[in-house]
C-alpha cells in the first residue's frame, strides 16, 4: 500500500515538473479611432442642469409615450377623441355664430308678428303733410322782378305784402302783413309818400319833402334801416317839385315831378 501511494504522487510530480508555464495571450492594439475620448462643450452632448431639466423631463416623456404606442398601437385608437385642431375650433366658432344669427331671426320675426308696426306714412306723404299751403307761402306763382301801387294800394313777396299806413305820430309806414295776419311796422318815411314799389327784394317809396323829392329804400329782411336811393355818382337820387308820378322799367326807376323834370335812375 505504502509503495503504490508513493508511486501515484512521483508520478503526480513528474507531471508538475514537466509542464511548462502558460503566458498570458498580449492585449491588442488598439487604433487611435476605437479609443474612447472625452466629448467636450459643443460636440453634440446635452448636459442636464436646472435650466433644461424641464425641457429634458418633456422630452424623456415623449419619447416614452412614442415607444409605448409603438409597443401597443391598440392604446392610441382608444383614445377619447380626435386631436382638436385649428381647423374644427373656427369651424365651430362658424357654427355658432351662425346658430346665434338664426335664433335672433327667429326672434325678430316673431316679435314683429306678435307686435306690428303702424303703418308708416311714404317720403311723398311727409313732405306733402311739412309742404305749407301755397297761400301761406305766396310761392305758388313766382314773384315779379317789379311790382309798384298807389299809395293807397300794396306789393308784395313770398306770400308777405307791404302797404303804407299812417302811424300814431303822424308819420307814415311801411306795415309788412304775414300770411297769418300778424303785422309789424318796417320803417317810417319823413315825407309824404307819393307811390310804393318793389324791385326784387327792395322796397322803394317816392317821397315828397321840404320842396323836393327823394326815394327811400328798404332791403326786405335784410335786418338793416332804410336809405336813400343814390346815384353811380354815390350822390342821392332827388328832384325839385312834388313827385307827379314814378315807375319802374326792367332796373330803372323812372320819376317825374312838377317842374317838368324827369329822372331816370339805373337800380343794382
Amino acid at each position: 500500500m505504502a509503495s503504490e501511494k508513493n508511486r501515484r504522487a512521483a508520478h503526480v510530480a513528474g507531471h508538475m515538473g514537466a509542464s511548462p508555464r502558460r503566458r498570458r495571450p498580449a492585449a491588442p492594439e488598439v487604433s487611435q479611432e476605437d479609443r474612447i475620448t472625452t466629448i467636450r462643450s459643443g460636440q453634440g452632448a446635452t448636459v442636464t442642469t436646472r435650466k433644461n431639466a424641464a425641457q429634458a423631463a418633456r422630452r424623456a416623456r415623449r419619447n416614452a409615450e412614442r415607444r409605448y404606442y409603438e409597443r401597443h398601437p391598440e392604446a392610441r385608437e382608444s383614445g377619447v377623441g380626435p386631436e382638436r385642431s385649428g381647423r374644427n375650433v373656427v369651424l365651430l366658432v362658424v357654427l355658432s355664430v351662425l346658430a346665434l344669427a338664426i335664433v335672433f331671426f327667429v326672434g325678430s320675426c316673431v316679435t314683429a308678428l306678435l307686435n306690428p308696426a303702424p303703418d308708416t306714412p311714404s317720403v311723398e306723404e311727409t313732405q306733402n303733410e311739412q309742404r305749407p299751403p301755397e297761400s301761406a307761402t305766396g310761392q305758388g306763382e313766382p314773384d315779379a322782378e317789379n311790382e309798384q301801387a298807389a299809395v293807397d294800394g300794396s306789393v308784395s313777396y313770398r306770400g308777405e305784402s307791404y302797404a303804407l299806413q299812417q302811424q300814431d305820430d303822424g308819420l307814415m309806414g311801411v306795415v309788412c302783413t304775414a300770411g297769418d295776419g300778424t303785422s309789424e311796422v318796417l320803417f317810417k318815411v319823413e315825407g309824404t309818400p307819393a307811390a310804393i314799389m318793389r324791385h326784387g327784394v327792395t322796397i322803394l317809396v317816392p317821397e315828397n319833402r321840404d320842396g323836393g323829392w327823394d326815394v327811400v329804400c328798404y332791403v326786405i329782411d335784410g335786418h338793416s334801416d332804410p336809405s336813400y336811393v343814390v346815384a353811380e355818382d354815390g350822390s342821392k337820387v332827388s328832384g325839385s317839385g312834388d313827385v307827379v308820378s314814378a315807375e319802374l322799367d326792367g332796373t330803372t326807376l323812372r320819376v317825374s315831378d312838377s317842374t317838368g323834370a324827369t329822372t331816370e335812375v339805373t337800380l343794382g
